[in-house]
């Protein structure tokens, strides 16, 4: 079962190196379109070649990605529709048509949705090839190439790959041609879906290949960090839901994906500028800026012969319009802290060495 693992880590590393640039270049969706489209060029091949463990059915898969993205592009340009409007239009067209085909024509082989949408994860480790004297998984052997060719890939074009990411006018100023840039990724990102999809699943590739890019995308900005970060994020992910789903056993494809939005739903939540740290920044200010109103205001009455019908409990209230229950919540953390001390005989507060040095702060803070 250990080479479940392995199989989805080599699977995530492959598809998140590509889905870095998926992200950057706002084309998340595309992800989704190809491991949908694939299918129809895999339905296709098969009815010529009638052999599902056949290279031409991986061929045609690609080649089925690519044209999904060739009418997405064209549809786009035409300026008629958007680009994601385009690729609703395109990949549920492939999609359904692959589904009728199926469900028409071959219902008796061993080509479902199903298959096509959750893959064959637990049955991976049992289609095994020998190589170098041993027998190992073909999925792990295939996406393990994929690695290394997506790394190779990414490797010869970081440039380009990056001056047409962050600056496509620049691009085109100094030759870079953007539209064989745009249909080599798109090809690479194809044979990918296609060397993936059939182990792990349409749902589980696409969750592969945007979760970790868009995770790290939020916590990193160089582009050669967002891949190495992307990387990691991939194979935590595939670590912690492969353990998960075999202690609650359930579908590990369907725990990746889960725990893939998890991670980065915890990254968007927490991250330096994340909902809930600038939540939490927010009240640390607003708690900071109502002790120091507190305290300005038992340092101006502290000396004064207005001092005990000011500094009491009741009068604060009426001052600063607060309610009781949160006055004495301040009031009791400024006594914890040593900035104020309550003088029970003469029913007031107030503010001790401690709290006149930081009242003295505060007033040189703000220019009082």
């Amino acid at each position: 079962m250990i080479q479940i693992l392995y199989i989805l880590i080599v699977t995530s590393i492959a598809c998140s190196i590509l889905g870095v640039f998926l992200v950057l270049r706002n084309l998340a969706m595309l992800s989704d379109a190809i491991s949908h489209s694939v299918l129809l060029g895999i339905v296709l091949a098969f009815f010529v070649v009638r052999d599902l463990s056949s290279i031409y059915l991986i061929i045609a898969a690609g080649l089925s990605g690519v044209l999904s993205c060739i009418c997405i592009e064209a549809l786009s340009k035409s300026r008629k529709i958007s680009n994601d409007a385009a690729v609703g239009i395109v990949f549920p067209l492939f999609f359904s048509l692959a589904v009728i085909l199926i469900s028409k024509y071959a219902k008796n082989v061993h080509l479902d949705t199903d298959m096509v949408l959750t893959g064959e994860l637990t049955l991976a480790p049992f289609d095994t090839i020998s190589l170098f004297g041993m027998t190992l998984p073909k999925s792990l052997v295939v996406m393990s190439v994929m690695v290394v060719v997506n790394i190779i890939y990414v490797a010869i074009n970081f440039r380009t790959l990056s001056i047409s990411t962050f600056d496509p006018t620049y691009a085109n100023t100094v030759g870079i041609s953007m539209g064989l840039l745009y249909y080599s990724l798109m090809t690479m990102i194809s044979m990918t879906a296609v060397a993936s999809f059939t182990t792990v699943g349409a749902i589980l590739s696409i969750s592969f290949f945007i979760c970790p890019a868009a995770s790290d995308y939020l916590i990193t900005k160089k582009i050669k960090m967002t891949i190495l970060v992307a990387i990691l994020y991939a194979i935590i992910n595939s670590m912690i839901a492969y353990f998960t789903a075999i202690r609650y056993n359930v579908s590990i494809s369907g725990m990746c994906a889960g725990i893939s939005g998890i991670t980065f739903m915890l990254t968007f939540l927490f991250y330096k500028d994340g909902f809930i740290t600038r939540f939490m920044d927010r009240h640390r200010k607003k708690v900071k800026f109502k002790k120091e109103m507190l305290i300005l205001h038992m340092a101006n009455h502290t000396l004064d012969s207005s001092m005990f019908s000011e500094n009491g409990m009741a009068s604060m209230k009426y001052h600063l319009a607060w309610n009781g229950l949160m006055l004495k919540n301040y009031i009791s953390r400024l006594i914890s802290a040593g900035y104020v001390y309550e003088d029970k005989k003469k029913g007031i507060y107030v503010l001790t060495d401690k709290g006149m040095e930081l009242q003295a702060q505060i007033k040189r803070t703000y220019g009082l």
